[in-house]
Parts: C-alpha cells; sequence; structure tokens
C-alpha cells in the first residue's frame, strides 16, 4: 500500500467518479458522493485548499475503497 498524496477536491471527484460514484447533493462546501450499493460520504469542496492524506484516507475507509484502487483510478499509480 503506498502512502496517499494530499490532492485536491476536483482529483478526488475526477477518482470516485471512474469508480462508479456520483455526487447527489452539495451543500455549502461539502458535496454527498453515492455508490449504487449504498455506498456514500461526504467530500470538502474547497478549491484553494488540498485535501490532507488523513482526511482521503478516512473518505475512502468510509466508502470502503482500497487506496491502491483509488490510486489507480486518478492515474497515479
Amino acid at each position: 500500500m503506498r502512502r496517499l498524496p494530499p490532492l485536491r477536491a476536483r482529483e478526488v471527484i475526477r477518482g470516485l467518479q471512474a469508480m462508479g460514484f456520483e455526487r447527489v447533493r452539495q451543500k455549502g462546501g461539502h458535496a454527498i458522493f453515492h455508490h449504487q450499493d449504498c455506498r456514500r460520504a461526504p467530500v470538502p469542496i474547497h478549491p484553494t485548499q488540498t485535501i490532507s492524506r488523513y482526511l482521503l484516507s478516512d473518505i475512502l475507509k468510509q466508502l470502503r475503497v482500497d487506496e491502491d484502487d483509488f490510486l489507480q483510478a486518478i492515474g497515479r499509480k
């Protein structure tokens, strides 16, 4: 397992959409992503900030997504 890099929200969203997640709603600075098998998690949307590797790891744990699979989906592997 590789160490996750800090990523922009745009990259995280692109990776989640490549894995079959879709944005179901957004309120303020957080968008909720949902998968057909009922996995769901919020992702902070702040254009000038990065999502830290710790927060990204927590988001992927909530979504039950392997970190290596996610890195492959965004093209970082």
